[in-house]
């Protein structure tokens, strides 16, 4: 059995705007929603932004290297399906997004 690979369009969060303003009207009823007024906010040091950078670098990339020995086996066992179009819709949105 072959797990099925997320593609990188399909791992990417997708944003809704948030309106802070009230809602229009009022008629019905419902309660206008009041604006945001405080927002938490964190800024990390010089010195610790470069200490979790140093981190990052020592630790390297996320690897899951069983999955991988798994993808290596399911291809030369010719077991791992190729979807063309994803991956044709995938590189494009990719580069739609780049364009931008």
């Amino acid at each position: 059995m072959v797990d099925s690979v997320n593609s990188s369009h399909a791992a990417r969060p997708r944003l809704m705007p948030v309106s802070t303003e009230a809602s229009p009207g009022g008629a019905s009823g419902a309660k206008a929603h009041k604006p945001v007024s405080a927002v938490d906010s964190v800024k990390l040091s010089s010195s610790a932004s470069v200490g979790v950078i140093e981190k990052m670098v020592e630790q390297g990339p996320p690897f899951d290297a069983e999955r991988v020995s798994r993808i290596k086996e399911a291809v030369a066992n010719g077991n791992y399906p190729v979807d063309a179009k994803r991956i044709a819709d995938s590189i494009f949105q990719d580069y739609s997004a780049m364009t931008r």
